[in-house]
């Protein structure tokens, strides 16, 4: 998935022109309480903006790549996030391409929230803003992929940032990830990333188009602790929470790597991965924000919200003494 909405979203759209030219003692409540804590104006107001032609797909490398990059973290700057991995809110990273061996040069936008708690856990919320690009004269604006997912993660920190977390959290907007999921490797390889006790990622990626208002939660199948605080969490009754795409061995029905957390699962941080079944505008060049489910997308970040407010507030009562034996911990 406010103060001075449109405000804000003069801000915003002066930003644009210019790249163009708190602990609570009730943990139940905290877990069951649903509030209409984002504004769905601004959360659609930052897909319309990242998933124009301005933008020109945001593939990783390119000026469009670049401009998503500065925007992200534009918005982390005014949301006020400290930055976490450097003096700057935005990491640049090299990497090899697969395809031609070219030496790329990406950018996570890494910031964070600090917790009003004495626990060093530390979660991470994550979504990446690169997608596809052009291909001859037709722009792949990626709506849905993964525009929605960054606004979200950008509003969710806006709310963090008014409502202080227990726990540190760390949000990340991370950088191609269509080329491989080469941003989050690249964190979770870094110094940066060894500097903190991560215990959990939450990760966006395509969670506002479903004409039948389903949003998956995967991962519980390798970290069943976690299925208990999601199953806790208040949502609309005209959004369909269900639960899959972690089997081992289904092949592509198996999410467990398909995005930004599958390189913490591999070195074992249990994560949550919300997302959308596939859809005509996937990796197409129909996925548009004209196309996207309006309020199917601000349920669905609102739930991530809550759910990040539920872990927060359990991480440690609930989960301390079960993570590390959960299944997969240790893969």
């Amino acid at each position: 998935m406010l103060r001075a909405p449109y405000l804000i979203v003069s801000v915003i759209a002066v930003a644009l022109l210019a790249m163009t030219g708190c602990t609570r003692s009730n943990t139940d409540s905290v877990i069951r309480q649903v509030r209409p804590a984002i504004d769905k104006e601004l959360l659609l107001e930052h897909v319309r903006i990242l998933a124009s032609d301005d933008f020109q797909g945001r593939r990783t490398g390119s000026d469009g790549g670049a401009m998503a990059a500065d925007y992200v973290r534009n918005q982390m700057a005014l949301i006020g996030l400290m930055a976490a991995c450097s003096e700057d809110l935005t990491w640049p990273f090299t990497f090899e391409s697969r395809r031609d061996q070219q030496q790329l040069t990406g950018s996570n936008v890494i910031g964070l929230i600090a917790g009003s708690a004495e626990s060093t856990r530390v979660i991470v919320v994550s979504a990446h803003f690169d997608h596809l690009g052009m291909r001859g004269e037709e722009i792949f604006n990626g709506a849905d992929d993964n525009a929605s997912g960054t606004a979200a993660m950008l509003e969710i920190s806006r709310y963090f940032s008014e409502n202080p977390p227990r726990h540190s959290i760390i949000f990340a907007g991370f950088d191609a990830e269509e080329m491989g999921l080469r941003g989050a490797s690249a964190f979770v390889e870094s110094p940066c990333f060894s500097q903190f006790d991560i215990s959990l990622e939450i990760n966006m990626d395509m969670i506002s188009r479903s004409d039948r208002s389903e949003l998956y939660a995967s991962g519980p199948l390798h970290y069943p602790a976690l299925r208990t605080v999601i199953e806790d969490v208040s949502r609309p009754e005209d959004l369909s929470l269900l639960f899959g795409h972690d089997e081992p061995g289904s092949g592509s029905d198996d999410w467990t790597f398909a995005s930004d957390h599958g390189p913490f699962h591999q070195v074992g941080i249990p994560f949550v991965y919300f997302g959308v079944e596939d859809h005509p505008g996937y990796h197409n060049p129909s996925d548009d924000f004209e196309d996207i489910t309006p309020a199917f997308f601000h349920h669905a970040a609102e739930f991530v919200l809550n759910t990040v407010e539920a872990f927060d507030a359990t991480l440690d009562s609930v989960l301390d003494s079960s993570l590390d034996d959960l299944p997969g911990a240790h893969e």
